[in-house]
């Protein structure tokens, strides 16, 4: 586990606000992964679920939300000005959990667009290597926010063996590839150890690709730990279609035992990016 920035999450949370309660109306579930890892295959599972709706990528739409309502809260926690001669003029009336609510409404009516019986909604996302977050710092208070943004966010990662990844034509010339990757898979496993010390156990949950591609069950067995509605005949369905029939073929000899459980994923020298079938 990383040491993270704990003292800037609670000045975070201090700032935002709690949500309320009325906003909880909606389970959210965000998928973080990185590219050729079977995230695509792992959504269509999720999407198999009744009353669950999984959106797929939106090139880290949330992160300009996060840097726009981090200024609005620096702003209003450090200036209370209410004279229109004041270089701070208006700032005195900024409320920043009004602000991430309505923020909240807006993702969730213009993005993330759930339907008619919808109980669970969220999307899946890659980008999150060392080329998008300069340090894993970085990348778990992005992590963390999306949880203000979305009360009582699960968290699903999902990894590949980096020398897997790595061969697929995501990273063609690439010689930095399993590096990348290493690191990557390395972030992944210690965000669920830092998310679930944050915001509570069995927020985060960490599975392999190599086992839940060669036996689904591993991957039913993660939606279960995370409160997710059961089907589990469909989601044996959209594993098997995809899997099968997805870009990338039969999946590769399994590694591991995946779990809701970090430390069972033993986190190698290499690294991953966009989903494998």
């Amino acid at each position: 586990m990383v040491n993270a920035p704990a003292s800037r999450w609670r000045y975070g949370q201090g700032m935002f606000g709690r949500a309320r309660q009325q906003d909880q109306a909606l389970a959210y579930l965000t998928v973080v992964t990185y590219g050729r890892t079977g995230s695509t295959a792992i959504q269509a599972a999720l999407n198999a679920l009744p009353g669950v709706v999984i959106r797929g990528e939106n090139y880290s739409a949330m992160r300009g939300l996060r840097e726009y309502l981090q200024a609005v809260a620096e702003t209003a926690d450090r200036h209370h000005a209410g004279r229109p001669d004041h270089p701070w003029y208006g700032s005195a009336r900024l409320d920043p959990p009004a602000v991430l609510n309505d923020l909240r409404r807006h993702v969730v009516e213009f993005i993330l667009r759930p339907s008619r019986g919808t109980r669970v909604i969220g999307f899946k996302e890659v980008r999150y290597e060392p080329g998008h977050f300069a340090t894993y710092e970085l990348m778990l208070d992005y992590l963390i926010f999306l949880g203000q943004l979305f009360p009582g966010l699960n968290y699903l990662m999902n990894v590949r063996d980096p020398a897997e990844a790595a061969r697929s034509g995501w990273w063609p010339g690439n010689d930095q590839a399993l590096e990348v990757l290493g690191t990557t898979r390395e972030w992944m496993a210690s965000a669920v150890d830092d998310l679930n010390a944050f915001y509570g156990p069995g927020r985060a949950c960490l599975v392999e690709y190599e086992t839940w591609a060669a036996d689904s069950q591993a991957l039913i067995d993660a939606f279960d730990g995370l409160g997710l509605p059961k089907d589990d005949t469909a989601v044996h369905a959209a594993l098997a279609g995809r899997l099968t029939h997805g870009p990338h073929g039969a999946p590769a000899e399994p590694s591991s035992d995946s779990s809701c459980d970090s430390s069972s994923v033993k986190s190698p020298n290499g690294r991953d990016s966009e989903g494998a079938p």
